[in-house]
């Protein structure tokens, strides 16, 4: 839900009414849940393309707000393919440009958003808050696995964070900036694995879909599985705490203004973020 709440927040920053509500959205197209109730290799499926990616949100500006919004998207990845998602409407009108962060970049992020935000555009940032790697945290906390990738707004950046909402908070710059530069992964924890676990599984896309075989994904359920057989029995902490699949989501900012504005020529004609080599 954090995508439809950046895309609301994003469009009342810059004067345009929502025509539905959240809850509505939730049941349209572009939003798409997990499938809680389905066997381990259709539910990691639906792990993979949990929420809403930054293509949808540029969907969902179009629709919510009546075609009055079109969007940019901007790859920062080596291939750069340059792909554009952009509509043209009546009336007052609202442009976003997605600029990704993964792999990383030879950018000041502060400085970056900051010159941004000065001129009147809203940032919409995409975190993976599983590469986040976390201190100074309890016991009991020790070994939990933080929930996947969000979207923020970023309202402002000071000399000590980023600002953002939903909810209202502040980042450290450099916790952030590891959030974005993520590659497409979300992690699944291993008991959500192994509460799914049943005979007869069909494992033929996990081996076979070119992603997911790279990532061994089938190997990685083998492991959780032998561990769980071997270790067990004998309260021997297990070393695998979850798995990791692939992600629709792609760490990165989207950036939006009112179209046919100085800023919208800005963000249009901006050169992309250098890789950091």
């Amino acid at each position: 839900e954090s995508g439809l709440v950046g895309v609301w927040q994003v469009m009342l920053s810059l004067g345009v009414t929502p025509k539905l509500t959240i809850e509505d959205a939730l049941n349209m197209p572009f939003y798409r849940k997990k499938d809680d109730t389905s066997p381990l290799p259709e539910y990691l499926f639906s792990c993979s393309r949990h929420g809403m990616t930054h293509q949808d949100i540029l969907k969902a500006m179009d629709t919510l707000s009546n075609g009055r919004i079109s969007g940019r998207f901007f790859e920062f990845y080596p291939q750069r393919r340059k792909q554009w998602y952009q509509r043209r409407v009546r009336g007052g009108r609202i442009s976003g440009r997605f600029f990704e962060f993964y792999p990383q970049r030879r950018v000041d992020i502060r400085y970056w958003l900051a010159g941004w935000i000065k001129r009147g555009v809203v940032p919409l940032a995409t975190l993976n808050y599983q590469k986040q790697v976390r201190t100074h945290v309890s016991e009991a906390e020790r070994g939990t696995l933080p929930n996947g990738w969000h979207h923020h707004m970023v309202y402002a950046v000071s000399y000590d964070g980023i600002h953002l909402s939903n909810p209202i908070s502040k980042m450290k710059a450099e916790h952030f900036k590891q959030r974005i530069e993520s590659e497409s992964v979300v992690l699944i924890p291993r008991a959500e694995v192994l509460g799914r676990l049943q005979d007869d599984l069909d494992y033929d896309q996990l081996k076979t879909v070119p992603e997911w075989r790279q990532m061994n994904v089938f190997g990685q359920i083998e492991v959780v599985e032998r561990e769980e057989e071997r270790f067990n029995s004998l309260s021997i902490p297990c070393g695998m705490k979850h798995i990791a699949i692939p992600s629709s989501m792609i760490g990165g900012i989207t950036l939006f203004a009112h179209k046919d504005t100085e800023n919208y020529k800005a963000i249009m004609s901006s050169e992309e973020v250098f890789l950091k080599i």
